[in-house]
């Protein structure tokens, strides 16, 4: 299995009127969520798409009499055929974006809403016709690496060959929007399963990586990360990382059915107990860290993981785990016993056990002080 450290393991791009630019587009794009199958995004995309979606009549009309007053303003157009596209009414937006473009055949925005439709309305031949057009349109020097609207559509042409299973052109063009935008944590996602797709698993686990440096909160790229992890049959990295999606998407099907998959964290403990019994300290020492992943407030999962430890001679890290399990059960007396033991037969490495605690909780006066009594005693 991978390793892992003894003690634990660890909207999209897019006056009232001006907002309804935005707005539009924003849609379109929560639209596409279902799209690339983002579960983690299922509330926060549904409470959006009904704020947004619910195109107020008297903005759609005011747009529509601009339009009357001026029918060859090419933005004006495309303003409307947003926001019809952000009302869902699609085939009104298509018009409209239709009648910009023959204002301006070359209106790159107008192709992208064109491109964005046709994928939610499953198009899908035609929405790739139109997103190419706008990695066409700005393929010169100067809107290469700044146009988000090249972004957004070299990301979707990418969401739309991983559909199609074409994983090597999926992975081109994901890394092209990257270029445009480093930061982009979807895409980062995106580009791990057309890795996975071509048989990297360790570039896919790379690339949701890079995606939690830019959003630790990200629920969909640790869920991808416990779905290699447990095709690997690393039940601690699967259960660290299925949790983690579960902390941020309790509601996603995917995260619950992930969870409960494993079962309660109290048949890991069962199972820990068995192999230490038995002697099998490092099968009990991934069977309890799972418990600690499934069940993180068990103070009798981490009293277990620290006893474990210490039959396997990491005193310090045991100290460690000792003192979390103290925090989750302070009036446990039997924690602070095997603390003192340890303080007692290993002074220097309930020393380092206690600083790494430290690091975690810099302003606990308590650990300082014990510190400060360990250190003397070991001088």
């Amino acid at each position: 299995m991978a390793e892992v450290d003894e003690k634990e393991r660890r909207p999209r791009k897019s006056g009232a009127l001006d907002v309804w630019l935005n707005a539009g587009v924003a849609v379109l794009l929560i639209g596409l969520l279902g799209f690339a199958g983002w579960f983690g995004y299922n509330v926060w995309r549904d409470s959006k798409s009904a704020a947004m979606a619910n195109a107020p009549t008297r903005v759609i009309q005011a747009l529509k009499a601009q339009v009357r007053k001026s029918p060859n303003d090419v933005v004006l157009r495309v303003r409307l055929g947003e926001a019809l596209g952000a009302a869902k009414k699609y085939p009104d937006a298509v018009e409209q974006l239709n009648q910009a473009l023959k204002i301006d055949p070359k209106h790159v925005g107008a192709y992208l809403d064109l491109g964005l439709i046709s994928l939610l309305t499953e198009h899908e031949g035609e929405g790739e016709r139109y997103l190419k057009k706008v990695v066409e349109l700005t393929d010169a020097a100067q809107y290469n690496a700044i146009d988000d609207r090249r972004e957004t559509a070299l990301y979707n042409l990418g969401v739309l060959k991983l559909k199609q299973k074409k994983y090597e052109d999926a992975a081109g063009y994901f890394k092209a929007a990257l270029r445009i935008r480093k930061d982009a944590s979807d895409t980062y996602v995106m580009l791990a399963e057309a890795m996975k797709g071509m048989g990297d698993t360790d570039a896919a686990i790379q690339n949701l990586e890079i995606a939690l440096q830019f959003d630790p909160g990200f629920a969909e790229a640790h869920y991808r990360l416990g779905e290699i992890y447990r095709e690997k049959k690393d039940d601690v990295n699967a259960s660290y990382e299925f949790y983690a999606a579960y902390k941020e998407a309790p509601d996603a099907p995917e995260t619950q059915d992930a969870i409960e998959s494993f079962g309660p964290p109290t048949d890991w403990i069962a199972k820990a107990r068995k192999s230490q019994t038995s002697g099998n300290l490092d099968l009990a020492l991934d069977q309890i860290l799972v418990a600690r992943n499934l069940g993180p407030e068990s103070a009798d999962a981490a009293k277990l993981h620290a006893a474990i430890l210490v039959q396997r001679g990491s005193f310090s890290d045991a100290v460690d785990v000792y003192l979390q399990a103290k925090e989750l059960a302070p009036k446990d007396t039997a924690i602070g016993k095997e603390l003192t033991k340890l303080e007692t037969e290993h002074p220097a490495d309930a020393l380092a056990g206690y600083e790494a605690r430290l690091k975690a909780k810099p302003k606990d006066a308590d650990l300082k002080a014990k510190i400060e009594q360990l250190k003397a005693r070991t001088k």
